[in-house]
């Protein structure tokens, strides 16, 4: 069977997701350096309530993924063609910027007077861990889905009603590993990066598993609708979005007592509502994107669609950005010091993305740094790629 049909509605979703990646990055200072005055709670709120981002990714990843490949036969050819693609147009982009943020670092560092074997010893160690800069960590979690990704694909097409025990199976697995992590270490016997490890993320990838290998069916459900609103789904939809809204509340509650009122509870709790949140912000996030692009040629769902296409772009550039805004001279009030975090998020995105979309458009090389040339641009979309696919 062929590729599938592309739903565009899900450049929409890339859009909004790294929306939030750049809403984190931009407060991610602000929260230390607004500790005690009225200005904590907003940024927190912010910068916590975007958490999803991350998470959104990793399951509009999964989506896309057995989307494409759950009918498919399982062979070689399509096993090679699958890493040829993913070696050349996400992980040589990957080495190119960490290769760049390494630079930045030891320069800002003033750490160039290393012996080599020290400079190459941490080189490798950051390309390993994803660590050359704090947002890149991302890139090895997919690729370390991308490995097990056959496996997964060869259980569901094999039992195809195993996908709707995918996500159960996911957070199963997500929360075993959350737990012994978290009691083992405590114990001592060792310490594990969570963040950067597959597993910390399965619930999500594995949903976006289940409703791709049930999509025809489950389509009704997730797209907001007249007709779904006179049969009867309404108040499911409602639920959901409450559900939602309320998770993530409660979430930034948490933290707002730990930071202000220093309360101790158990970290279970953090992590309970955080991955709640998450997991109804990737249903959240496809009604919402169907909502937009069902609103046609607006200008909004034009810049939207453009951004979601260029987002791993964005992704890769935009902490670059940020470091060089920061450099910056601030003076002023509370006032002031909110514009300066809103334009770093400005700086941050319209940099970024003017930046990607030109070099799309007018460099050949782009792709080595920015992942697949784009494809020629549909109607109301300025720039695609693989890479927006796989991002």
């Amino acid at each position: 069977m062929g590729q599938k049909e592309r739903i565009p509605q899900l450049d929409i979703y890339r859009a909004i997701a790294i929306l939030a990646v750049l809403a984190i990055h931009a407060t991610s200072r602000t929260l230390a350096e607004t500790l005690d005055t009225s200005m904590f709670h907003p940024f927190l709120f912010i910068n916590k309530f975007s958490q999803f981002a991350v998470p959104s990714f990793v399951f509009l990843s999964g989506f896309v993924l057995f989307y494409n490949y759950i009918d498919r036969p399982l062979s070689g050819k399509t096993l090679g063609k699958f890493y040829g693609r993913r070696m050349i147009y996400i992980i040589v982009p990957y080495i190119v910027f960490s290769l760049a943020y390494f630079a930045l670092k030891m320069t800002a560092g003033h750490t160039w007077g290393l012996p080599p074997l020290e400079l190459t010893a941490k080189l490798w160690k950051y390309l390993w861990t994803g660590t050359a800069y704090t947002h890149l960590y991302y890139v090895i979690i997919i690729i370390q889905f991308y490995v097990l990704f056959p496996l997964v694909l060869w259980c569901l097409q094999k039992v195809r009603r195993l996908a709707a025990w995918a996500p159960i199976i996911g957070l199963l697995l997500q929360w075993g590993f959350v737990l012994l992590n978290k009691y083992m270490v405590n114990h001592g016997y060792w310490k594990l990066s969570k963040g950067s490890l597959a597993i910390t993320y399965f619930s999500y990838f594995l949903l976006g598993a289940a409703i791709a290998a049930y999509y025809p069916i489950l389509k009704k459900w997730l797209i907001l609708t007249r007709e779904g609103w006179r049969t009867g789904k309404g108040p499911v939809w409602i639920t959901l979005w409450l559900l939602w809204a309320a998770a993530g509340t409660v979430h930034v509650e948490l933290w707002f007592n730990n930071y202000t009122k220093k309360t101790v509870i158990n970290s279970l709790w953090y992590e309970g509502f955080s991955n709640l949140h998450a997991l109804l912000s990737c249903i959240v996030l496809l009604q919402v994107s169907f909502l937009l692009y069902g609103a046609g040629r607006s200008l909004l769902t034009r810049l939207l669609l453009s951004i979601g296409a260029c987002s791993f772009g964005i992704y890769l550039l935009h902490p670059a950005l940020l470091f060089l805004y920061r450099k910056l001279p601030f003076h002023g009030g509370s006032l002031a010091y909110m514009a300066a975090i809103a334009g770093g998020w400005l700086v941050a995105l319209l940099g970024s993305w003017l930046v990607v979309a030109l070099a799309f458009r007018y460099v050949n090389a782009a792709w080595v740094v920015f992942g697949s040339a784009p494809q020629k641009p549909k109607p109301v979309v300025q720039c695609s790629g693989e890479q927006a696919k796989q991002m």
